[in-house]
């Protein structure tokens, strides 16, 4: 009895031990694919803020463009009511 009892431990143990190995094999891939995610996340940030400053740029040239259409049209107007 003490010899099937000394045989399951020690199985008991190596399957402890690779099972433990096992687990510190996939921690450390976790901890790889955590790192590249970091990674992917800061270089959206980027991407997004270059993306935002290019809209407000694109806005206000925009807002611009519109602004000087509505002076050439008020001047045309102005011209065709004799206004001016």
């Amino acid at each position: 009895m003490a010899v099937v009892n000394a045989a399951a431990m020690a199985d008991q143990t190596q399957s402890l031990e690779s099972r433990v190995t096992r687990l510190e094999s996939d921690v450390s891939y976790i901890r790889s694919d955590i790192g590249d995610i970091k990674l992917d996340i800061r270089e959206l940030r980027k991407e997004m803020a270059e993306l935002r400053d290019r809209l407000t740029r694109g806005l206000a040239s925009n807002r611009i463009g519109m602004l000087l259409q509505s002076a050439a049209i008020l001047g045309v107007m102005a011209r065709g009511f004799k206004w001016i």
